[in-house]
């Protein structure tokens, strides 16, 4: 069979049609620095490419979480120890106040005081952080103590996830650390302490050295666990952080071009269109001169 102009120009068209594509292709692939962007390019990277970017969503996700609740826990385990000083400092004044040589003026004037630290004390049970009220539970819309020194909060742990399918609690127990949950209602014992001091009574006064003894554990005991709780988070950020640069390493392997293969391929596919384009153009120049 003769071979035709027309079909040698068909046959360069169709070449120049595949050498164009080829150009594009590894143009696109240089310019982005990745190899799959559609499902099209290669099936099983882009269902890899989607499963890991949901992974990485995921645990984006879980760092913010953590990194909001580490902080809250940072803020609770700072105002338990600033509180358990106030309690140190309301101690030293009732073992003061015990001294028989003390008159019952300067008791009445020490009551002032005591009622400014539980006060302060109160101001340090509803403090607020990131994620609301750091002390009232679940119950994180509303200030977990009225100012009587109620508790209206409750105990229940905000759970967080620290891995796939494990969790651990967020938040400070504001019941265990202020109220009678874990010992003693340390709010009710500095008012018990101030009323003692403003009736001069020996007696209550001597008892608030041990209540005041005993709310300061209370409060180390409850900082010490917050602090425990801010460093599960803290640790489970960098393992997460750890894991998050892993999976985005695999999701690269499988979705970005080698930078030297890929501008190696550009150059040959360049090389390949400009041929193509020689070629169509010297068989039109024929097919002109033969007609």
């Amino acid at each position: 069979m003769r071979i035709t102009d027309k079909m040698a120009l068909d046959a360069a068209r169709v070449g120049q049609s595949r050498a164009v594509q080829q150009f594009t292709d590894a143009s696109r692939v240089a310019s982005s620095g990745l190899r799959v962007n559609a499902p099209s390019d290669d099936p099983v990277a882009w269902s890899m490419k989607v499963r890991h970017d949901a992974q990485i969503q995921r645990m984006n996700n879980r760092s913010h979480t953590l990194n909001r609740a580490g902080g809250d826990l940072d803020l609770a385990e700072s105002v338990l120890a600033s509180a358990g000083d106030l309690l140190e400092e309301a101690r030293s004044l009732a073992v003061q106040a015990a001294n028989g040589s003390v008159d019952a003026q300067t008791r009445a004037n020490m009551a002032g005081q005591i009622t400014s630290l539980r006060d302060a004390l109160l101001g340090f049970a509803n403090t607020r952080g990131a994620t609301g009220y750091l002390f009232g539970g679940t119950a994180t819309a509303t200030a977990p103590f009225t100012a009587a020194g109620v508790f209206t909060g409750n105990d229940t742990a905000v759970p967080v996830e620290v891995a796939d399918g494990v969790t651990a609690r967020s938040n400070a127990s504001g019941a265990t650390a202020f109220t009678v949950a874990g010992g003693r209602d340390i709010l009710a014992d500095l008012q018990a302490f101030a009323t003692a001091l403003t009736g001069n009574n020996l007696g209550g006064i001597q008892t608030a050295i041990a209540n005041m003894e005993a709310g300061h554990r209370q409060l180390v005991t409850a900082q010490v666990n917050t602090g425990i709780g801010a460093e599960r988070l803290h640790s489970s950020v960098d393992v997460t952080a750890a894991a998050l640069i892993s999976v985005s390493s695999a999701r690269a392997s499988e979705t970005e071009a080698d930078a030297t293969e890929a501008f190696t391929a550009l150059s040959v596919t360049r090389a390949g269109y400009e041929r193509a384009i020689a070629v169509t153009r010297e068989l039109l120049q024929v097919s002109s001169v033969r007609r």
